[in-house]
């Protein structure tokens, strides 16, 4: 009767176990909800931030502009004149900078912004009507202009002087001509380079100017060039290379990043000369390439993946003082599996206010500390015996098994899979001996009381 009664106890002590891991993953789904709260917070103010210093930069150019008069015939038969615009593409084009990250803050946020100092140049063929039937004396050489398109003109943070053939000219705002993003730079080849297109000789007309701009999140390039070479070098150690083409070669370490892009026109699909409504703008932004300034995990998503083990931080020490209980004459109360529970889940809440102040390693260190001393001490006082220690060592390696799991985030899955295959191994072992119709282990004298 009375090892009926026992198994009796066992089956519902178990059944009780599984009920409040599943009660208490509601506090576990609340904790998302604050971190959900926290993370959207913190991209606002990113937002924020980057509106007033200056978001992801595309540099949308150079591109020469020469507009002409188009001459046709209405339904009448009457003459109708329009001034179109031919856009030219340079026939070589290289880029070279840095990326120098800073960081703004306000309040307890930080982001990561940039300050971008660029060297453009290249060359720019004799512009060629040839197949666009336009009389000479309709192409209107002392209104053409180069410009260059930006996603926020406000990023520009000094004046910027061209070198165009043996000239120099300075780059003034307008209206994007492209029609990529709102605003452009122009330089209008007028005055000092009037009569360029007449001194333009088969090698085409050097250009090069200089550029500083405010950006945050990432920087991008257009492949322009008949042939198109970029060169970028940053202190920042964890970029992500992102858009239509990766570089040729890079190099990466804790000192920062260096990169070097090198497309030809063949490469995308749009020609180097074009008129008015034959590209559409898309077309030539769907061809971006270049590098972000990657955060590799931040500390809303380290929390949130370990948040997706709570469930296990539940059921270990839960197991454990079953254990106890299994392998003593000691019985603990339900209540008290549940302030156990209780004081796991408190961990995430721990972790994350903590880590908000802090560097994420300390912040994890400090709160797993605080949480298995918290409950290893709970359970000295109800197992009352020494053996209520044990509990240190099993949270223990259960934190630093989660710890080695975010810091390695392409083997998280991996180390996952291996560390519960660990554990259900151990507890089979444990239990191996244990007859669970008396619950002693087998050729024990005591009986269940």
């Amino acid at each position: 009767m009375k090892m009926h009664m026992f198994r009796h106890s066992v089956v519902a002590k178990v059944l009780l176990i599984g009920i409040l891991s599943l009660l208490l993953l509601v506090p576990l789904l609340m904790l998302q909800s604050v971190i959900s709260e926290r993370e959207q917070r913190k991209s606002e103010t990113e937002s924020e931030i980057m509106q007033s210093w200056g978001g992801p930069q595309t540099l949308a150019g150079p591109f020469l502009t020469v507009p002409f008069i188009s001459r046709s015939r209405d339904q009448n038969g009457k003459q109708v004149e329009m001034v179109l615009a031919a856009h030219f593409l340079p026939a070589t084009l290289a880029i070279n900078g840095s990326l120098l990250p800073e960081s703004r803050a306000r309040g307890m946020y930080q982001v990561t912004v940039y300050r971008a100092r660029l060297r453009l140049q290249g060359t720019f063929g004799r512009p060629d009507f040839s197949g666009l039937r336009v009389s000479p004396g309709d192409i209107l050489w002392d209104q053409a202009f180069l410009s260059l398109e930006l996603p926020d003109m406000r990023s520009l943070q000094e004046r910027v002087p061209l070198t165009w053939g043996k000239g120099s000219l300075e780059f003034h705002s307008g209206k994007g001509s492209i029609g990529m993003f709102a605003g452009e730079m122009r330089a209008d080849l007028s005055g000092p380079v009037r009569g360029w297109h007449e001194r333009t000789s088969e090698a085409g007309i050097p250009f090069a100017f200089d550029l500083s701009l405010h950006g945050g999140d990432s920087i991008s390039f257009l492949p322009l060039g008949d042939e198109t070479r970029v060169h970028i070098h940053s202190p920042w150690p964890s970029p992500n290379f992102n858009g239509s083409f990766l570089p040729q070669s890079r190099s990466l370490g804790p000192d920062g990043f260096d990169a070097e892009w090198r497309v030809i026109s063949m490469a995308r699909a749009y020609p180097q000369r074009w008129t008015d409504g034959e590209v559409e703008p898309q077309a030539l932004t769907a061809t971006a390439f270049g590098a972000s300034l990657m955060t590799p995990v931040d500390t809303y998503l380290k929390v949130t993946r370990a948040l997706k083990y709570g469930l296990l931080f539940l059921v270990l020490p839960f197991c454990t003082l079953f254990l106890f209980e299994v392998f003593s004459r000691r019985r603990i109360h339900p209540l008290q599996y549940l302030l156990v529970g209780l004081a796991d889940c408190v961990f995430y809440l721990l972790l994350l206010s903590l880590a908000e102040h802090m560097a994420f390693a300390a912040a994890y260190a400090v709160a797993a500390a605080a949480s298995s001393g918290l409950v290893t001490l709970y359970a000295l006082a109800v197992v009352k015996s020494r053996r209520g220690i044990l509990m240190l060592p099993v949270l223990g390696a259960a934190y630093s098994f989660l710890a080695l799991s975010l810091s390695s985030e392409d083997n998280a899955l991996l180390l996952g899979a291996i560390g519960l295959f660990l554990l259900l191994g151990a507890a089979i072992f444990l239990t191996r001996k244990v007859d669970w119709y008396r619950g002693k282990p087998s050729g024990s004298p005591m009986s269940p009381s």
